[in-house]
């Protein structure tokens, strides 16, 4: 009987034998894998915080909009339900301060955006200020000119 294998076939090679520093790459796909998925990590993050930021500037826009009306008495507990009803668990440890004065009113709404990433926080702060809209008598406007 003829022996079996790649020795009885004409022409064939013997396989070589493996040798332990054959393994081409695995050390670079060991490396790069986790430095990949920590960069699409770092897009989706910062995609969630431009999220929250934007969700911020709106809730200010909302409450500077509403605590500048001239019947605005709650104007803070709006601002927050409207935060609630937008922000969702986007804005966390969320604080927004309305504060109403004679001319002006200003609005600072604070949160933070969930992390994806462990041990990075990511804070959005937006500011507004707008005029407080009252009744001004014809004589005022201008300066007190008829």
């Amino acid at each position: 009987m003829p022996p079996a294998g790649p020795a009885a076939r004409p022409g064939a090679r013997a396989a070589a034998p493996r040798r332990p520093d054959d393994d081409r790459g695995s050390a670079e796909v060991a490396v790069a894998t986790p430095l990949l998925l920590l960069l699409v990590l770092l897009v989706i993050q910062v995609a969630v915080w431009m999220h929250g930021d934007h969700t911020a500037a709106t809730v200010a826009r909302q409450a500077v909009e509403t605590a500048r009306a001239a019947d605005s008495a709650n104007a803070q507990a709006q601002a927050e339900a409207f935060a609630d009803e937008i922000g969702g668990t986007v804005l966390g440890d969320r604080g927004i301060a309305v504060e109403r004065g004679e001319t002006t009113v200003r609005v600072v709404v604070e949160a933070e955006v969930p992390s994806l990433i462990p041990g990075l926080t990511w804070p959005v702060r937006h500011e507004l200020t707008a005029p407080v809209e009252r009744f001004v008598e014809p004589g005022e406007a201008d300066g007190g000119a008829p």
